[in-house]
């Protein structure tokens, strides 16, 4: 399963959760087992690098054809 290319959301927009890579990037569902890493939001404050891989749950992620 890979996840659906849709865009990532801004970092400021996440919750704890989501941020934490602990909840679906788009419904946020909390993530048990069969979870897709969908990209890397990156960030930046200052000097302080804020980039957070996100991921999507089996609710989210579609099968593609290969």
């Amino acid at each position: 399963m890979t996840a659906p290319v849709r865009p990532l959301p801004d970092l400021g927009t996440l919750t704890w959760d989501q941020s934490a890579g602990r909840a679906c990037i788009w419904c946020k569902k909390l993530l048990t087992t069969g979870a897709v890493s969908v990209g890397i939001i990156r960030g930046q404050l200052g000097a302080h690098v804020l980039d957070t891989e996100v991921w999507a749950g089996p609710c989210c992620a579609v099968a593609q054809p290969q």
